[in-house]
């Protein structure tokens, strides 16, 4: 080892390059899903604006697959499907959830992280009627209500 680096290479530099780097990893952890959380909440808008009560299933899908994609995560089902944003402490972050029944969109749903009761405060109103349970791995449709 040269002289120079011997002088540069001590243990009070070496914990200081530790905590700088551990610093910035937890400001990136603290700061980077609310700088794309905007981000993300606008591609879930745009594929909220695509999906409509009644229309076929599969044609929503197809209309999904042109739509940028890039900050959110998509989990598909046979008869539904969940698109979300990157996770935020405090669960704030959008979940878009899409629910079919016989092949035809039922019901297009905000929620947050935390619950699926859980309105976000900027997001677009429901569509359709949400009358679903998950259980053991599956929606379970919930009896609906009669209309008085």
């Amino acid at each position: 080892m040269s002289k120079y680096f011997r002088q540069y290479l001590t243990y009070e530099n070496i914990i200081s390059f530790i905590l700088l780097i551990l610093t910035g990893f937890i400001l990136f952890l603290l700061v980077f899903p609310f700088v794309i959380a905007d981000a993300a909440n606008a591609q879930l808008i745009n594929i909220y604006h695509v999906a409509e009560v009644g229309e076929p299933f599969s044609e929503f899908e197809a209309k999904v697959a042109t739509l940028p994609q890039t900050w959110i995560y998509r989990y598909s089902y046979p008869d539904s499907a969940s698109y979300s944003a990157p996770l935020q402490f405090g669960a704030k972050n959008w979940v878009l959830r899409i629910y079919a029944k016989d092949k035809k969109i039922t019901c297009v749903k905000f929620h947050t992280d935390d619950s699926i009761n859980d309105h976000p405060a900027n997001a677009p109103p429901d569509k359709g009627e949400w009358n679903y349970r998950w259980e053991d791995g599956t929606w379970i449709e919930l009896p609906s209500e009669p209309k008085k």
